[in-house]
């Protein structure tokens, strides 16, 4: 499928989806499934089993027949769905492993972040290697992911995997700031304001990233948190279960959580309570 085809009909199925119309989604790629297209399969199911309630008993398991024969053809995103799908602990399942590996080196970005973050951590079958950590977040970066730019680029400050490069930890991190990061926010913030990590001090700087975080914060409300003790990345799954969290966040080497939540659905101390009761040591950082 053609690229300029294939952002075509991603429009249109997000303005689909949106007005809730499944049936306009699956109009718009089943002439290419029909056709035995990789990437229509991927996407059609992809949209059903991630996008939608998923009620459907029957046309759940068409839909992962679906990702399977694009992962069969090599789409690299089908391959890394199909890892996602996983349910066994990462530290059990090598075959998980494996298949993100795979997805990786076809050149899935989803797939590269997630295996910067494994190497990074530690938390799978493999050994914890940061020069590979680097080499991973450096290909989903090159793509424009935002995350791993901000990994990066706070790696590459701290001379984590390769050898301290602060100009281009900067330009990472500036990079995953103009595509709307968090995290690079308050990173380059706290960077040009105190000097850390041997950033020289720059108060206009300061100022552009400091205003962009406030701004940020105030649209999107969220508790940082200190985490006691050694917290796995499987463990933070339990988050995605509590209404009202609406996303979250811990970088490598990092023992500080970021929790974003929706204020009309969850209180800052009922937040508290059920992140504790989901299993994880925590204290508010204030």
């Amino acid at each position: 499928m053609e690229e300029l085809l294939r952002r075509e009909l991603l429009a249109k199925t997000k303005q689909a989806l949106d007005a809730d119309d499944w049936d306009a989604v699956a109009r718009l790629w089943q002439p290419w499934v029909e056709q035995g297209d990789a990437e229509a399969e991927y996407q059609l199911a992809y949209h059903y089993l991630w996008c939608t309630p998923c009620e459907d008993d029957a046309t759940s398991e068409r839909m992962k027949a679906l990702v399977r024969d694009a992962a069969a053809k090599d789409l690299p995103d089908a391959i890394w769905f199909l890892a996602t799908q996983q349910t066994r602990s990462r530290e059990t399942n090598p075959e998980l492993d494996r298949l993100l590996l795979r997805a990786g080196r076809l050149g899935s970005v989803n797939a590269q972040r997630e295996l910067g973050v494994m190497y990074a951590t530690g938390d799978w079958s493999g050994p914890r290697d940061l020069v590979e950590a680097t080499r991973w977040y450096r290909l989903a970066a090159e793509k424009g992911h935002a995350e791993s730019q901000c990994d990066l680029g706070f790696m590459l400050l701290l001379g984590e995997g390769e050898p301290r490069n602060t100009d281009e930890g900067l330009m990472w991190l500036e990079r995953a700031g103009e595509l709307g990061e968090y995290s690079a926010f308050r990173l380059l913030a706290d960077c040009y304001e105190n000097g850390f990590c041997e950033v020289p001090i720059d108060a206009a700087k300061a100022q552009l990233w400091r205003g962009r975080l406030e701004e940020y914060e105030r649209l999107n409300p969220s508790r940082w948190y200190s985490l006691e003790g050694a917290v796995s990345e499987s463990s933070f799954e339990c988050l995605s279960e509590i209404e009202g969290v609406t996303g979250y966040g811990s970088m490598s080497d990092d023992n500080r959580l970021h929790v974003a939540y929706e204020p009309a659905l969850i209180t800052p101390a009922q937040l508290d309570e059920r992140i504790r009761a989901a299993g994880l040591s925590v204290s508010p950082v204030e």
